[in-house]
């Protein structure tokens, strides 16, 4: 066990945060072996299953052994919300700990990241079914702009903490909206963080990222990404599921209808990545205090990485994490 004479009696946790494409995933395995870690993810890309070529998800060789938490745990048509993802993250981190070992999360989703470190604590609102219904068409009629544009009607409150470019929380985010006059529903965060928490945010030019996403979702493509969405078609998996909103995963469908041709879908999956990775960089600021900015284009970054934790380990007066 993990002899801990800490400054603080937080739980302390590590946290990797940053764009897509950045490494986070790679650089998160790596802690976990060299410093006896487990991963909890907070990308919600990640949660369903069958659905891996499109979403990046580690294979069982790239995760080298290491316990991942929060991956693989719903059926595609299964919902699950940011407070169901802040219940199942505080249990895993609780019990990682418990076991003495460094919870280490890894996510771009900045909502769930965010919601986590600061302690969220997020009302039940119940789904309004006949509005849901609504948006759902207007969404398949006239696309996800016309949505952001309603989000922005309602003038409620914390409309900028939306992630409106995920259709699934751009309705939830209405629904509290209307119900509430708060986008995020009446979500408060704790008037101390929960955890003593070492965030790590990865960077990197923008014009590496596009290049690296490129490389990505051709690589993706090859792998038999349209083959992944088939099988999951024939499983009776709707586009229409929140599951499907994952960037990529509609669009192979209208093209696997015959709707669109092949080079609209790349198109349309780079844009949406692009879109993404401006979006993630509104929820991760480069002047936010709170995170340690590392550029990976930078010589030996992981290393240096590696070193920082260490030093905040010992900080803490922790021992019995080094392998």
């Amino acid at each position: 066990m993990v002899e801990r004479k800490s400054r603080s009696n937080r739980i302390g946790i590590v946290a990797i945060v940053g764009a897509t494409a950045t490494g986070k995933t790679s650089l998160g395995i790596e802690l976990a072996l060299r410093l006896n870690g487990e991963i909890v993810n907070a990308d919600s890309r990640l949660f369903y299953r069958g659905m891996d070529i499109g979403t990046a998800k580690p294979t069982q060789n790239e995760r080298r052994g290491v316990e991942h938490h929060l991956i693989n745990i719903l059926d595609p048509w299964s919902a699950f919300s940011l407070s169901d993802f802040l219940r199942e993250a505080r249990a895993a981190i609780a019990d990682i700990e418990k076991r003495g070992k460094l919870p280490i999360i890894v996510g771009g989703s900045g909502q769930y990241i965010w919601g986590l470190l600061e302690g969220w604590e997020v009302p039940e609102i119940p789904p309004n079914l006949g509005l849901r219904n609504e948006l759902e068409t207007q969404l398949r009629d006239e696309g996800i702009e016309s949505l952001q544009r309603r989000l922005e009607s309602t003038r409620a409150k914390n409309v900028d903490k939306v992630e409106i470019l995920n259709p699934r929380r751009l309705v939830r985010a209405i629904e509290r909206a209307v119900a509430t006059g708060d986008a995020m529903g009446g979500a408060s965060k704790a008037v101390e963080p929960p955890y003593d928490a070492l965030v790590i945010g990865l960077t990197a030019p923008r014009e590496l990222l596009h290049e690296r996403v490129a490389q990505r979702v051709d690589q993706m493509f090859a792998s038999g990404w349209k083959d992944e969405v088939e099988h999951l078609m024939e499983s009776g998996v709707k586009s229409e599921l929140p599951s499907m909103s994952a960037i990529g995963y509609r669009q192979l469908v209208e093209h696997i209808n015959g709707d669109t041709t092949w080079e609209t879908v790349r198109e349309q999956v780079l844009i949406g990545n692009h879109r993404l990775i401006g979006q993630q960089h509104n929820w991760f600021k480069p002047r936010d205090n709170r995170i340690g900015w590392v550029d990976i284009t930078g010589d030996d970054y992981s290393e240096n990485v590696m070193s920082s934790v260490r030093s905040w380990i010992l900080a803490r007066g922790q021992t019995g994490l080094e392998r």
